[in-house]
């Protein structure tokens, strides 16, 4: 009691930050804790919803209707298994907003099955590798520094499920999964799962190809959607289990702009069944319903918006690239066309990498992150050389394709040439507060 907030195996930037901050707050009172939780929250909504232009690819946001039933009373009530024949009584309102989750999502991925009970993307992972794999299982992943996600590495839910980890071969020039090479270690190694699906994803994969390398080698592939289910679910991008994947694996915030969680969805009826077992009794017992309510409304919503939303993500995401590139910053996959997702990564290595820059931009109220490039492979695990940039959110608040080159020299005058980020912020807060509606909802 009254000791220093203390995580001693943390890194020095985050040690030094509690020694800071945690001192002083350890001293509080009880009402004053609740009081200062409560003023954090309003200033983060007013810095981040309201004068910031955010392209972190992580993250969105939600429409009123959905955000509202995250307050519902909805959270804090119990439902244990399938709607219909739940352990708890008084639960028959909450067994109509599951099944509404279900089939708005089933509809959205043109799906036969849909498992929207667990709590975040890296969970269903999860839920997929206690499903269909074993300890000592071999699968096939992206390599982080082509954007794979750390749930398929040895540091995530893979390597703690104890399963073997092969890198799925890819191309950095055509920023693309390498299908000889794919075939090739498939060969070898023989993975009962082949994944695709990373953190930064600029253009479709070769499903159908990678699907005929899994069936030869009697794998199932999976499609990481995390970043990818909006523009997936709108159909302007590609559709994954059309295409041959067994199974799409998602959060529900990013580019679906829903709560906090996880789907998984697929047509295989004992794949689901699988799911549906570790899901409950497995992993869950009780779920979050409002989460699920929430998820339910946005993923109504897509259904009714989500073609105009994907198109105009992705319509902003080529207009940024083309007017980064004309500014002077090195857009990867300029021989490509930059982009045909809503990611764009820019390599800053001649800038001080990643980190600094993004530091430099938050100071000007424009939120992306560093990221990993395939330069930085084999180097030292906090080289980052990239930037990522996201479009979800600031197409979801309306900016269009023309208001991209304004923003392309936003980031010029920052990074390029050195102006002032405190100038510049107030230039980019005046430009955000123009566009304080969500759209593409009801």
């Amino acid at each position: 009691m009254g000791e220093q907030i203390s995580i001693p195996w943390a890194s020095a930037a985050a040690r030094a930050y509690l020694e800071r901050v945690g001192g002083p707050l350890g001293g509080m009172k009880p009402r004053a804790m609740a009081e200062r939780v409560r003023a954090l929250a309003d200033e983060h909504e007013a810095w981040v919803d309201h004068a910031c232009l955010c392209f972190y690819a992580g993250t969105n946001t939600m429409s009123p209707m959905a955000r509202a039933m995250l307050g519902s009373t909805m959270a804090t009530r119990p439902s244990m298994g399938h709607p219909g024949d739940k352990y708890q009584p008084g639960v028959r309102f909450l067994e109509e907003v599951e099944t509404l989750a279900i089939d708005a999502c089933r509809r959205l991925f043109r799906a036969r099955f849909a498992e929207v009970r667990l709590p975040s993307g890296s969970s269903a992972n999860l839920s997929v590798f206690l499903a269909l794999t074993k300890a000592g299982d071999r699968i096939l992943a992206l390599p982080e520094w082509a954007g794979g996600h750390p749930t398929h590495r040895e540091e995530g839910m893979a390597g703690l499920h104890g399963l073997h980890i092969c890198d799925v071969p890819f191309d950095p020039g055509q920023m693309q999964i390498d299908l000889e090479g794919l075939r090739r270690v498939a060969r070898e190694v023989r993975p009962r799962l082949i994944i695709v699906g990373a953190s930064l994803v600029l253009f479709p994969y070769p499903l159908a190809e990678v699907r005929a390398i899994a069936d030869e080698v009697g794998a199932l592939l999976m499609y990481d959607g995390a970043h990818l289910a909006g523009i997936i679910a709108g159909g302007q991008f590609q559709d994954p289990l059309a295409e041959g994947a067994h199974l799409l694996t998602s959060s529900t915030y990013k580019t679906l702009g829903g709560p906090p969680g996880g789907l998984v969805v697929t047509n295989d009826p004992e794949i689901a069944r699988r799911l549906d077992a570790v899901a409950y009794p497995g992993m869950t017992a009780n779920f979050d319903c409002a989460r699920v309510a929430a998820l339910g409304v946005a993923a109504a919503e897509l259904l009714e918006f989500g073609a105009a939303y994907a198109r105009d993500c992705l319509a902003n995401a080529r207009a940024l690239a083309l007017a980064l590139a004309a500014d002077g910053f090195e857009v990867v996959a300029a021989a490509q066309g930059f982009t045909r997702s809503h990611h764009i990564a820019v390599d800053v290595h001649g800038l001080g990498g990643g980190a600094p820059v993004a530091r430099r931009l938050e100071g000007a109220n424009i939120i992306l992150s560093k990221f990993i490039l395939p330069r930085d492979a084999g180097g030292p695990a906090d080289r980052m050389s990239g930037l990522r940039l996201g479009l979800q959110e600031v197409t979801r608040r309306g900016v269009g394709a023309d208001e991209m080159p304004r923003i392309a020299r936003f980031l010029r005058r920052v990074v390029l040439e050195g102006e002032d980020p405190a100038v510049v912020g107030a230039e980019v807060r005046a430009l955000r507060q123009r566009y304080g509606k969500v759209h593409y909802c009801f």
